[in-house]
């Protein structure tokens, strides 16, 4: 297997694992939100978004491995990946440096790594 498919399955499976280490934490964040006595509104809308970001990456990364192994795929690939790095970007500037968004920002940087060094195809 080339290397740029090998960089692809591990940037991936880092972004799979961090959408379940994400998923696990949802347990524990949501019984302090409600001790806090938020808003119940808030409470829904922070579940939304808490579980839409880990089901995104365990969506995502298989499809990245997926769609990696088809012929012509760089461009598609490259284009998806931005999704993790504007999560990352976005992690950065309103939570800060932790291990959440250096996994995110790990993972991505292996799939564009990946994706970029997989052959351009020529599309006339």
């Amino acid at each position: 297997m080339k290397p740029a498919r090998w960089l692809i399955i591990l940037g991936s499976l880092i972004l799979f694992l961090g959408g379940l280490l994400h998923l696990l934490g949802y347990s524990r964040i949501i019984p302090v939100l409600v001790a806090a006595g938020m808003d119940a509104t808030i409470v829904g809308a922070f579940k939304a978004v808490w579980l839409a970001f880990s089901i995104q990456f365990l969506v995502l990364a298989p499809a990245f491995i997926w769609i990696g192994r088809r012929p012509g795929a760089r461009s598609l690939l490259l284009f998806l990946a931005l999704v993790p790095v504007l999560d990352a970007i976005l992690m950065y500037y309103f939570v800060g440096r932790f291990i959440g968004s250096y996994i995110v920002s790990a993972g991505a940087a292996l799939v564009i790594i990946g994706a970029w060094l997989l052959p351009q195809t020529d599309t006339k």
